[in-house]
C-alpha cells in the first residue's frame, strides 16, 4: 500500500511538471546546447534589439575598406569577461562572409580558440588544422615545420584571410615566437591579405610583448564595456520568450536579475545563468518564477560557485582552507595569524596521514586561496620580528561550515 502511494506521488509530481511547465525550451537558457543556426537566431534578436550597436558600427567602420578591395589593418577586441565579444565578432564575422560571397569577394575566416591555456606549439598546431595544413601532433615535430605547413597550404590562396584569435594572451610558453609568426612572419610568406582580430580580457597584453613584436603589431581597438542593466533586460527579455513560459514569470523578475548582474559584474552569461537557475527553482516547486525565488536562486549560486571551487581543488590547499577555518574557529579576533593557520595544518595532515608541506609552500597556499577570493591576506613587518601574513576570513559563516564539510568529507 505504501509502494502505491509512493508511486501515486512520482505520478502525480511528473503530471504537474507535463501540464504546466514554466521552461518550454532549456536549451535557449544554454548556449552550449544550441546548434550553430540557433545561435545565431538569438544573436540576429539580441543585436536587432541595438544591444551593442556602438561595438558594431565601430566593426562595421572598421572592415568596410574590405568591401572597396582595401586592407585593413589589424584589430585587437579588448573587454571583460561575458561582455559579448566572441558572440559578437562571430555574428559578424559570419554576415560579414556573406557580403563578400555576393560581391564576390575572396574571404576566408578561421576562428582560433585558445581559451585553454597552452604553449606556442599547441596553439600553432591548432591554427594548422583548423587550415587543414596538418593533423595533431603530440611531439615529435618542431615549430618550424608546423609553421612551413601553414605557409605551404595558404601559398595558392590570394584572398582576404581574418584570424580571429580569441584570448590570445593564453599563449603561456613561447608567445613571441606565437606573434612573431603571425605578426612578421607570416603576412611576408603569403599572397594573403591577413587581418588578425586578437581579442583578450587584458588591456595590458599588448604591453607584455616583446618590443620588436609590438613595434610591428599596428591595430584598431574596440573595447566591450560590461552591459548595462538596460542591455541585460533586452537580453533577458528574449531569453525568456524562448526558453520559458512568460506568463509564469512576475512582473519585475526581469528587472531584478539584470539589476543584480549589471551591478556585480555586467556578464551576460551570469545573467542568464541566474535566470536559468531561478526558472529551475520555481518549475521544482511547481510555482511561478518570482522576485523571492530569484533571490535564493543568486545566494545558491554563489554558494556553489565556491563549493565547485573547493572540490575541484587539489587536496594540499583543501587542507590549507580547512585549517585556516579551524584557526578562525579557535581565535576570538578577526585577523588569523599564519603560524596558527600552519599549525592548524600540521594537525589535520597528522589527522588524515598526510605530508604537510614546509610553511613557505604553506604561504603559496594561502596566496592562491587569496587569489581565489576565499579569504584576504597580506603580509605585515613586525620590524625587528620580521614579517608575517595576516588572513581574513570574510565568507558568510554558513558557507563556512560548508566548506569545512566538503573538505573533509572529500580527504576522508
Amino acid at each position: 500500500m505504501q509502494n502505491a502511494n509512493v508511486s501515486a506521488r512520482i505520478l502525480g509530481h511528473l503530471r504537474a511538471a507535463v501540464d504546466s511547465p514554466l521552461i518550454k525550451n532549456r536549451r535557449f537558457l544554454d548556449d552550449e546546447q544550441l546548434i550553430r543556426s540557433e545561435q545565431l537566431e538569438v544573436l540576429e534578436e539580441i543585436f536587432n534589439a541595438n544591444v551593442r550597436d556602438a561595438e558594431i558600427k565601430e566593426l562595421t567602420s572598421h572592415f568596410a575598406g574590405l568591401l572597396r578591395r582595401d586592407h585593413p589593418c589589424h584589430l585587437a577586441v579588448w573587454g571583460k569577461t561575458g561582455t559579448g565579444k566572441t558572440l559578437t565578432l562571430t555574428y559578424f564575422l559570419n554576415l560579414l562572409t556573406q557580403l563578400c560571397a555576393a560581391e564576390q569577394i575572396p574571404i576566408r575566416t578561421v576562428h582560433l580558440d585558445l581559451t585553454n591555456p597552452g604553449p606556442c606549439f599547441r596553439a600553432l598546431n591548432d591554427l594548422a588544422c583548423l587550415l587543414e595544413a596538418s593533423k595533431y601532433y603530440r611531439r615529435g615535430i618542431s615549430l618550424e615545420e608546423i609553421m612551413q605547413k601553414i605557409e605551404a597550404k595558404l601559398a595558392d590562396y590570394h584572398g582576404y584571410l581574418v584570424l580571429f584569435i580569441d584570448e590570445v594572451d593564453n599563449v603561456r610558453h613561447d608567445k613571441e615566437n606565437f606573434m612573431a609568426f603571425l605578426i612578421r612572419r607570416l603576412p611576408q610568406r603569403i599572397p594573403a591579405k591577413l587581418i588578425l582580430v586578437l581579442v583578450s580580457n587584458h588591456l595590458d597584453w599588448p604591453d607584455r610583448l616583446d618590443a620588436r613584436v609590438k613595434s610591428f603589431l599596428k591595430v584598431n581597438e574596440i573595447v566591450f564595456h560590461p552591459y548595462d542593466a538596460v542591455d541585460l533586460q533586452r537580453i533577458l527579455r528574449i531569453r525568456v520568450e524562448k526558453a520559458l513560459d512568460s506568463r509564469s514569470v512576475i512582473p519585475g523578475v526581469i528587472e531584478k536579475i539584470s539589476a543584480i548582474a549589471s551591478c556585480e559584474h555586467g556578464d551576460a552569461r551570469k545573467a542568464v545563468a541566474l535566470l536559468a537557475r531561478s526558472a529551475y527553482m520555481a518549475e521544482k516547486g511547481h510555482s511561478p518564477l518570482t522576485l523571492e525565488i530569484v533571490d535564493q536562486a543568486a545566494t545558491d549560486l554563489e554558494t556553489d560557485r565556491y563549493l565547485t571551487l573547493i572540490q575541484s581543488a587539489p587536496p594540499q590547499l583543501q587542507l590549507a582552507m580547512a585549517a585556516i577555518i579551524e584557526a578562525k574557529r579557535r581565535s576570538k579576533r578577526t585577523i588569523i595569524r599564519s603560524i596558527d593557520a600552519y599549525n592548524a595544518y600540521h594537525e589535520l595532515c597528522r589527522r588524515f596521514h598526510t605530508r604537510p608541506l614546509t610553511s613557505r609552500v604553506f604561504g603559496d597556499l594561502i596566496a592562491e586561496l587569496d587569489l581565489y577570493s576565499l579569504l584576504r591576506s597580506r603580509i605585515v613587518s613586525r620590524g625587528r620580528y620580521g614579517r608575517t601574513r595576516e588572513i581574513i576570513l570574510n565568507l558568510p559563516g554558513e558557507l563556512v561550515d560548508r566548506i569545512y564539510r566538503v573538505v573533509l568529507d572529500n580527504i576522508q
